[in-house]
């Protein structure tokens, strides 16, 4: 039995937590209304001007506890925690309250599916185009290499009597022997730079290998800090309540795996009191959750190093032997994240910490198998989950094999959906309305006023250079190397993930020293309800797993697509020119292409953003927002709807009323309050009330189709509005 990588096994507890977000895309018949949205862009030129008051009001009548809230929740309430609106008469105008008006009627049905936290448009899409994928790991009709390996590991998950067969703890118990065993600190060294801890344990350092930040058409080994049980570094400092569940999650599964290999109660208490003793030392040295996604940070983690310097910032850890035994010592590019975490580790690396440094090794170990041993351990692990992200109803086993299909197997599952699902003609319509918000960016460029001529050319520069990738990859990598067998074949699902955590370490090692081929994509994951913008290769992703439900359907107006999939498109561009995107250049190196006055008003205009997201509150607490935490998606979701407006003024008769209406239901949510407090401290997306009001409140053409006026919650004064761009 070989153990998953660290991030399959990983991946594969999230993955129990909230299924995979997977769909599949247009179907045939959606062609028709593609063509038509793709055609009205074409055709429609002449600018017309918003009307007035076209939306029916609500009627405001909140209750006592509702009033109360208002004094701390500001300026609307939190209303996609689950029971909000539900189990209340809040009952708000649109022009007081837009998302909870426009979605209300919506929320008081909305209930969560099996295994989801969160009920909206994400996840009714997910749900759908999951099921359809599903059926394709039963259809017996599919032959071809992508739907034999993916149905052989789909199988193999759903054999309860074969795993059950199997002697995993054994095995378990051999991964851990060495570990055990060690006396001192060069036999940890010892341990650490072997094959046997790569393949089948784990280790206190994590690499992998990715586009150079400067020479971004080369590869660099990328070196990363210690993984934490409680995820963020500042939760050991200072435990949260979303902190508090994670831990009492991981010890749950600490204390049942432990005890399945053979540990008493006393020992595990011990071993994980030394493990968070180790964790706690290491945290502090570590960027946190916040720090990590500051935009600072993309030039605070760019610390190329050679091996010798690395030897000199870590005598005693041996982290040039690690690199050797992964195969990417030789690379001329070597990344180290965090400098002042790896001299940190280096002190840490003593005997004194030895116990503590072993029982992290053995907790990480043990409960990394928790879903892939046998069937009790996978009871156990959904019991935990349920609990920890306060649902009811667990995923199915089916959708579980699943949803561990399409995380392992990818780019298998993606090129079964692009054969049954997508069409050259989608990709050449959604290609074309790409192009069209190209155009629009590029003639907002040209007309900002607060941009000097030469970083005015750099701007547009940089935007005529952005890769679009539309729909699935006009090239698809050849995985034919990767076999995956049937149970009659001799395979167990543990030798297949050890198959897989092969193939991939294989081709990284493959790629040191060698140029990146961007004629591939840089994911071939296409049936995730999502699109992406790489910054460090300029590139765009609208994906054909985000064409369907709310986001695109063939039953409604141009109006509520461009409210929908333009939103997105628009979105997604943006990203290349918000406070990440911004430093890197037209070929997505890190690069300063501004003057100075310019980038100085650039800043300024995002602190203004973020000033009034953080003025935000979003519980009964009254704690304020963490506006510098979403900014670069704020400035996205604000620049996104620009570029739709942009493009309805050249349609005629265009009904702001109904493109309103879609972005708000396109963000309706409903989620636990486990899983939006968890959001609220580690996400960089706005809560989707936020995305949603605070984004059209900054623009006349929304205050201008409801006649809102001062006094209206939805109102925001022009001097007072924050959109960057």
């Amino acid at each position: 039995m070989k153990k998953p990588t660290v991030k399959k096994i990983k991946a594969a507890f999230i993955t129990s937590v909230v299924l995979s977000l997977v769909l599949t895309g247009c179907q045939p018949a959606d062609l028709e209304q593609l063509h038509a949205f793709a055609e009205s862009l074409r055709a429609n030129s002449q600018v017309i001007e918003a009307g007035g008051e076209t939306g029916a009001d609500g009627i405001a009548s909140a209750d006592d506890t509702l009033k109360e809230r208002f004094e701390t929740e500001k300026p609307w309430i939190n209303s996609v925690v689950m029971g909000t609106v539900q189990d209340s008469g809040y009952d708000p105008r649109l022009k007081d309250d837009f998302y909870v008006a426009v979605n209300r009627e919506w929320m008081q049905t909305a209930r969560l599916l099996p295994g989801y936290t969160t009920a909206g448009s994400f996840a009714d899409l997910n749900y759908q185009r999951q099921h359809e994928l599903m059926a394709l790991m039963t259809d017996e009709s599919l032959t071809g290499e992508d739907a034999v390996k993916c149905q052989n590991l789909y199988n193999l998950w759903l054999d309860w009597d074969a795993r059950n067969s199997y002697d995993n703890i054994g095995e378990i118990k051999k991964y851990l022997a060495p570990v055990t065993a060690i006396s001192s600190i060069d036999e940890l060294s010892d341990y650490l730079v072997s094959e046997d801890c790569w393949y089948n344990g784990y280790n206190i350092v994590s690499v992998s290998l990715r586009p150079d930040n400067k020479e971004s058409d080369k590869y660099a080994v990328q070196i990363y800090s210690t993984d934490l049980t409680l995820d963020d570094p500042a939760e050991y400092e200072n435990l949260t309540d979303n902190g508090k569940r994670v831990k009492e999650a991981a010890d749950a599964v600490s204390h049942y795996m432990l005890g399945r290999v053979g540990y008493g109660e006393e020992d595990i208490e011990a071993l994980l009191t030394a493990k968070y003793d180790f964790e706690t030392k290491i945290a502090a040295s570590e960027m946190t959750v916040e720090e990590a996604n500051m935009p600072d940070a993309i030039n605070l983690t760019y610390n190329p190093v050679t091996l010798e310097e690395l030897s000199g910032l870590s005598p005693d850890f041996p982290i040039t032997e690690l690199l050797e035994t992964a195969g990417m010592a030789e690379s001329k590019l070597i990344n180290l994240n965090e400098p002042e975490w790896l001299r940190e580790l280096n002190k840490l690396y003593t005997a004194e910490n030895l116990e503590g440094i072993k029982a992290y090794l053995i907790d990480r170990i043990v409960s990394g198998y928790i879903s892939y041993i046998d069937e009790e351990a996978y009871r156990v692990s959904q019991d935990i989950i349920r609990k920890r992200n306060g649902i009811t109803e667990l995923s199915s086993d089916e959708e579980m094999a699943y949803a561990i299909v399409s995380e392992n197997l990818s780019s298998s599952v993606a090129r079964m959906f692009a054969d049954k699902y997508m069409t050259a003609e989608i990709k050449d319509e959604i290609t074309y309305i790409i192009n069209e918000a190209v155009d629009y960016y590029r003639n907002m460029l040209a007309e900002v006023d607060w941009l000097s001529q030469e970083t005015r050319e750099k701007a547009i520069e940089k935007l005529d250079h952005i890769g679009i990738n539309a729909v699935y990859p006009d090239k698809w990598e050849d995985q034919s190397g990767l076999v995956i067998l049937s149970k009659d074949e001799g395979e167990t699902l543990l030798s297949a993930m050890d198959k897989i955590t092969r193939f991939y370490d294989a081709r990284s090692r493959s790629r040191v020293n060698t140029e990146v081929d961007r004629t591939y994509w840089m994911t071939e994951d296409i049936t995730q309800v999502n699109s992406f913008y790489y910054p460090n290769t300029n590139e765009i992703y609208i994906i054909g797993g985000i064409l369907g439900g709310d986001f695109y359907d063939v039953n409604r107006s141009i109006e509520e697509n461009m409210g929908g999939i333009g939103a997105v498109i628009g979105h997604e561009l943006s990203h290349a020119f918000d406070t990440r995107g911004a430093q890197y250049d037209k070929d997505g190196n890190v690069a300063n292409w501004w003057s100075d006055e310019d980038y100085s008003t650039f800043q300024k205009r995002a602190d203004k953003l973020i000033d009034y997201m953080s003025n935000m509150t979003v519980d009964e607490s009254g704690k304020n927002y963490n506006g510098a935490m979403v900014q670069t998606e704020t400035i996205a979701d604000m620049a996104g709807v620009k570029c739709m407006l942009g493009l309805a003024s050249k349609i005629d008769g265009f009904d702001y009323d109904k493109f309103f209406k879609s972005y708000a239901r396109l963000w309706k949510s409903q989620s636990t309050k486990e899983r939006v407090d968890m959001l609220t401290a580690v996400d960089v997306h706005a809560l989707d009330y936020l995305r949603t009001n605070a984004v059209l409140q900054q623009y006349d053409e929304f205050l201008d189709t409801y006649g809102i006026k001062e006094g209206d919650g939805m109102y925001l004064a022009p001097k007072d509005r924050v959109a960057v761009w």
